[in-house]
């Protein structure tokens, strides 16, 4: 086996002075050739060919020890990869779930009526108008985003004659990850021969995204000014998609062309040019195994794996205090610097380390740098409380009516939110079969002059007043303004045994409900 590999190799042109066995590879000290680059790709795809070498796959590398230049064969068990459709069956789950995670994000950006279902997780993959426009306005641009990266690799790596695989899509259920897939990545079968198809594979992904990703993302522009859907005054505590400096670039140029004309709610397509964006960033994170990994170890050589713990204790650093005085904290982080941990913080080193990479392709190199720079989102996240808020106190919720007498309760109903403008409060009772329910506003004490206002004062209808079918109260109030009522509960008959309730409804402006139940409860 030593005396045909030797053979092979001197008639490849390679001098060998002398040749050892370390129990694992075949170690030949040979002479360096005038095209070393040359004549170890000649080498490398010569040994991808022969067959006659024994059951081995045997893989090249170069190594400097001192003045010796060793070149190291690594004999491997040869693999029968078996030909599945594995890629296919990932791809059609990958559309699956981002279809559903569309569907989810286009019922919620045109308020479809499956919102008010129950399990809307689900009920939204029995709605074919929903479902159809998940893929379209998701689905079906994210996977293309994802698609054009993993081929950027896949057709670099082909280039340089690698055994790759086509792309594994990794499906995702949206109430695990909102975007529906955790990306996709393309499985290379041997060693990367030098540093230039390292980095040409590393670099040409996030590009290859980001090409798509952008008219992606500004044909969302374009939609959500056509489309013009309000944002709501305030949803509650909600959450919010951070941006990059190149995304707020583009919007602003986007405005240049066309002025948005309100504040209206991103369309779906939008979101799905930002979930390539974010990819793009994660990618080109300069860590393990990540694409900006690869580009690291090529432009820097083992420099490289020094940046990858430094980026690891960043992501850690970043998961907990953020961006002092900038971003605020985003977990996620963690997550990913242990996914890099265990997906391993060093960069294996390409077959032949010995050459040089050259100006153009340390240039793209730099290029990654500054696109990592202008794409990467400090809070990816960001949750918000919500702006409105209603806190509602109650002397009593349980009486006894006696036929006669009446109960009544004291009720203060303040708003504490944040928002400084006018919250219209509508107040709607339950109508109780023989029982008379009314309620009188005692007065209004207003925050912003700290005085009080009743029935008999000038002002008092700037903040209360009844509609024309008299059965709903408004109050306006501002924050940390509030109202002191009195419910007032007469039976007009003879109270029949037994437990009755019944609700009062409060409405901020905002549409959120705050419901208060009481219960008359009649003894026999």
């Amino acid at each position: 086996m030593t005396k045909t590999i030797t053979k092979f190799v001197e008639k490849l042109g390679w001098k060998i002075s002398n040749y050892s066995w370390d129990g694992n590879a075949h170690l030949f000290y040979v002479e360096e050739p005038e095209d070393l680059e040359i004549k170890f790709e000649e080498l490398r795809l010569a040994f991808k060919k022969v067959s006659d070498l024994g059951t081995e796959n045997v893989f090249p590398m170069l190594k400097r020890a001192g003045d010796d230049l060793i070149l190291v064969l690594i004999p491997q068990p040869s693999f029968d990869y078996v030909r599945s459709k594995m890629n296919l069956y990932l791809l059609f789950a990958t559309i699956f779930s981002t279809t559903w995670a569309g569907a989810l994000w286009w019922a919620s950006y045109s308020d479809a009526s499956v919102l008010d279902q129950s399990s809307v997780w689900l009920r939204v993959l029995i709605t074919p108008d929903v479902l159809l426009m998940g893929f379209l306005t998701y689905s079906l641009p994210l996977m293309a985003i994802l698609g054009a990266h993993e081929m950027g690799h896949y057709y670099y790596a082909r280039k340089h004659n690698l055994d790759a695989s086509l792309p594994f899509f990794l499906p995702m259920p949206p109430m695990l990850f909102i975007l529906g897939t955790m990306g996709a990545f393309i499985s290379i079968r041997e060693p990367i021969p030098n540093r230039k198809a390292l980095l040409d594979v590393g670099a040409s992904g996030p590009i290859a995204g980001l090409f798509v990703a952008i008219p992606v993302t500004l044909l969302g522009f374009w939609l959500t000014e056509q489309n013009a859907v309000p944002t709501p005054l305030d949803s509650g505590a909600s959450m919010y998609l951070g941006s990059s400096l190149f995304w707020e670039f583009m919007y602003i140029q986007f405005s240049t062309f066309l002025t948005p004309s309100g504040d209206y709610l991103s369309h779906p397509v939008v979101l799905a040019g930002w979930a390539g964006f974010f990819v793009t960033a994660l990618n080109l994170m300069p860590a393990g195994q990540l694409d900006g990994g690869h580009i690291a170890r090529a432009v820097l050589g083992p420099k490289s794996n020094g940046i990858s713990l430094a980026v690891m204790v960043l992501l850690v650093f970043m998961a907990f205090y953020g961006i002092p005085g900038f971003f605020p904290p985003y977990m996620g982080w963690a997550v990913y610097a242990v996914l890099i941990f265990f997906l391993g913080t060093s960069h294996p080193p390409p077959s032949e380390e010995i050459s040089k990479l050259g100006k153009s392709r340390i240039g793209v190199g730099i290029l990654t740098g500054l696109i990592l720079v202008l794409t990467f989102i400090p809070s990816p996240l960001v949750f918000g409380e919500s702006q409105f808020s209603m806190d509602i106190t109650e002397d009593e919720t349980n009486f006894i009516p006696v036929l006669g007498e009446s109960n009544s309760t004291s009720l203060v109903i303040l708003n504490n939110g944040k928002f400084d403008g006018w919250d219209n409060i509508t107040l709607n009772l339950d109508k109780v079969e023989n029982y008379t329910l009314t309620l009188e506003v005692e007065y209004v004490n207003v925050s912003e002059s700290n005085k009080q206002f009743n029935s008999s004062s000038v002002d008092f209808s700037k903040y209360v007043y009844w509609d024309e079918s008299g059965e709903n109260l408004t109050l306006n109030l501002t924050s940390k303004s509030y109202v002191n009522l009195t419910l007032t509960i007469t039976p007009i008959e003879e109270p029949t045994v037994g437990e009755i309730s019944f609700d009062l409804r409060i409405t901020s402006r905002t549409e959120r409900v705050y419901t208060r139940t009481f219960v008359l409860v009649t003894e026999a």
